[in-house]
């Protein structure tokens, strides 16, 4: 659980530089709604979305809490995306030849040997 909240944390300053740089490219006014940060881990998102801590949780940096922070207030909106949907797993861990081809494709990138 560790390791998502600070993938979250890290996440939620580009979201927060996104939605500070995107007007002044004058394209649109602003961002009115929140960045979406998909996370596969269940604990990390009760984490966010609940106000209590836990033991678990005891251990976590006061920096990390930022994310609790910016989902009240529609900076960012953390929601839940199975290990099967996330595009980046390839990327972190083994997954299965069927998977694998998958997220390729939901890359753009094409299976070269």
């Amino acid at each position: 659980m560790y390791a998502e909240i600070i993938a979250c944390f890290e996440a939620t300053g580009q979201a927060m530089w996104l939605k500070k740089f995107i007007p002044g490219l004058r394209v649109v006014d602003c961002i009115e709604k929140p960045l979406k940060i998909y996370c596969d881990n269940s604990s990390a998102i009760d984490h966010f979305h609940n106000q209590r801590s836990s033991d678990a949780s005891k251990h976590i940096e006061i920096k990390f809490y930022i994310v609790k922070e910016r989902i009240p207030n529609h900076t960012i909106d953390v929601e839940h995306l199975g290990t099967e949907e996330m595009l980046a797993d390839p990327l972190t861990k083994g997954v299965s030849p069927k998977v694998l081809n998958k997220h390729l494709a939901g890359m753009g990138l094409q299976k070269g040997l």
